[in-house]
Parts: structure tokens; sequence; C-alpha cells
């Protein structure tokens, strides 16, 4: 009976979908919050495992009246890894570094860690692609400076945009940030 007993403490939590207990970061700080504003059509929350990387993967879908679209993917255990990709239909062209700013400012509220900035996360996102020399038609991919951060473990970001004349979208903006690791 008391191997049965320890055999039961050994699986259950694997087989009920518990977290690993040896995970810096986990479940317990994503929460899922019903994104608000007048602009959203719908949206849908999908829980995973990343079979390749062992890690938990949150992940936000959401749909807005533009048409356009976004996922928000908190992946997480040692790191913390957020990704804010946004889809915009808007013909790259017109796609200005204003709009940019407001599409990743928007969706990083959705980080549930949130280092706080020397100057406001706009303004650095502004001040590279003015340095970068942003041009609609041009994909690009910049990190983001780590001396504008101030937070208790190892911080990278960037952003990367990809415009996309043939696809389904126009143009695609992705935020990310990477939280811990080495």
């Amino acid at each position: 009976m008391k191997k049965l007993f320890i055999f039961l403490l050994l699986i259950l939590p694997a087989a009920c979908g518990a977290e690993d207990i040896n995970c810096k970061y986990n479940d317990s700080f994503i929460e899922e919050t019903t994104p608000t504003g007048s602009n959203i059509h719908s949206f849908e929350w999908e829980k995973q495992r990343d079979l390749d990387s062992d890690e938990y993967v949150n992940k936000l879908k959401i749909v807005y009246k533009n048409h356009n679209t976004a996922e928000i993917i908190h992946k997480y255990c040692d790191m913390y890894n957020f990704e804010y990709i946004y889809f915009v239909n808007k013909n790259p062209n017109t796609l200005s570094e204003i709009d940019i700013v407001k599409y990743i400012a928007e969706g990083f509220k959705q980080s549930e860690l949130k280092p706080e900035f020397r100057i406001k996360l706009d303004k650095i996102i502004l001040q590279a692609l003015n340095r970068h020399g942003y041009d609609a038609k041009t994909p690009f991919s910049i990190g983001l400076p780590i001396d504008q951060i101030i937070y208790n473990d190892t911080v990278e970001y960037g952003i990367e945009y990809m415009p996309d004349k043939s696809g389904p979208t126009a143009s695609t903006l992705i935020f990310y940030m990477s939280i811990g690791g080495e």
C-alpha cells in the first residue's frame, strides 16, 4: 500500500498538468486577463507545453475590429519570454513610426513582468527607429538598449518588422523581451 501511495504521489502531479516545481517562473504570475478595448472583436487563451524547450506557454490570440490580429505569448520556466506579434492588414507603406510605437506600447501592457525603464518605452522605440532609419518597405530587427532597463535579472528586448506584400497580412510587427537566463 505504501508503494502505491508513493507511486501516486509521483505520477498524479504530472498527469494533472501540474507545473515543474523547479521552474524559476511559473503559471502563478500569468493572469489570464480579459483584454479590454472597444476595438477588440474577439480573443482566446490557449495553454500548452513546448516539448522542445520544456517551457510552459500561455498564448492570447486577439482579433481586432479592423481585422488586425495579435498573439501575446508568455513562455516560462527557467526564463520568462514575452512576445507580442501584431499582424497589420494596413498597407505597409502607410505604417508610420508612430503606429509601430502605439502597437508595441499597447501590447507591452499584456506583459506580466514589467521592468522599470529609465525613459518611457515608447521613447526608447522611437529613438531606435530614428537611429535605424525606419523605412516601411524594409524589414528590420533592432535590439533595444539594456542600459535603459532597471530590473533584478538579465533582460534582453527588441523589435522586429517584416513588410509582406503577398501574404494575408500586409506586415508583421514583433516586440520581444526575455528575462532571466545568462
